[in-house]
């Protein structure tokens, strides 16, 4: 059944049925770059969304990050309960490095 704007359900086979379409787009569509929450079918925050538009853009451009490396933290949560956050992951970037 097709659900616009659906979110993932996190069941038993979940990772399974996701890796079977991350198989099937790199190898009928590597020009695909599934991206976000919607796109990826996990959680990913506002942050976590945007990083991965920000490496799929730079693999389009040369680069090879592995965007689905994005929040796969097992601890992750959006705030410890001492206060702190987590800091973005710094991601090497040949564009960057271009601007320096």
């Amino acid at each position: 059944m097709r659900v616009p704007k659906a979110y993932p359900v996190y069941d038993a086979g979940y990772a399974e049925r996701v890796q079977v379409l991350r198989a099937w787009l790199e190898e009928a569509a590597p020009n695909v770059f599934p991206l976000g929450s919607n796109g990826m079918h996990k959680y990913n925050n506002q942050d976590h969304s945007m990083l991965t538009a920000m490496l799929a853009v730079e693999n389009i451009l040369g680069a090879e990050h592995d965007p689905w490396a994005v929040n796969v933290e097992a601890d992750y949560h959006e705030q410890r309960s001492d206060g702190g956050g987590r800091a973005a992951p710094i991601v090497p970037s040949p564009a960057r490095a271009e601007r320096s």
